[in-house]
């Protein structure tokens, strides 16, 4: 499957957060990381380069990955 750009509302709902408090902590540590993902996603609809499209696949994959940490750590 294609990833797609998420929001951070979208990540929220997906971690079940709903707490103001908890969103305001998470904020500022997956601002950033949820534009780079974006910014992956955005980079890889627009390559032909098959090699190319697998390298920013990884790297989507490690953002993610450190997305799920931040939320793992602050719930």
């Amino acid at each position: 499957m294609t990833p797609t750009q998420k929001s951070l509302e979208q990540y929220f709902a997906e971690y079940g957060v709903t707490d103001a408090d908890k969103k305001a902590k998470l904020l500022p540590l997956i601002t950033d990381l949820i534009y780079d993902r974006n910014m992956h996603v955005v980079n890889l609809e627009t390559e032909a380069d098959e090699y190319r499209k697998h390298q920013i696949e990884e790297g989507i994959a490690e953002l993610e990955d450190e997305i799920k940490r931040q939320f793992e750590s602050c719930l």
